[in-house]
């Protein structure tokens, strides 16, 4: 077989890889992004709520359900979650705030 040939082939079958690997980044950063811009939409949200309870109410449960509940949210027993926040309620105080990813 002519040294050309291989040559060719090499460079050719270098080429294609090259291509396909540089796609390939090309695809997982711009997954990669998306999700994080939706994850910090979430974020901005619950923060955006947050500020909302602490403005506007005594931090009771009964208060803050009052003010939350046009939102989509889980009501528990003594927690109120959000998107990534759990609000943690004891005597219908509210206790603390925990990340809840």
């Amino acid at each position: 077989m002519n040294k050309w040939k291989i040559g060719f082939w090499i460079c050719f079958t270098t080429l294609l890889l090259t291509i396909g690997l540089g796609l390939y980044a090309i695809l997982d950063q711009g997954v990669t992004l998306t999700y994080m811009r939706e994850g910090y939409g979430d974020t901005k949200s619950d923060l955006e709520q947050l500020i909302k309870i602490i403005n506007d109410t005594d931090l009771t449960k009964d208060q803050i359900k009052r003010t939350l509940m046009g939102d989509d949210l889980d009501f528990n027993a003594d927690t109120v979650s959000l998107r990534r926040t759990a609000l943690i309620f004891d005597e219908n105080k509210l206790k603390r705030i925990e990340l809840t990813w």
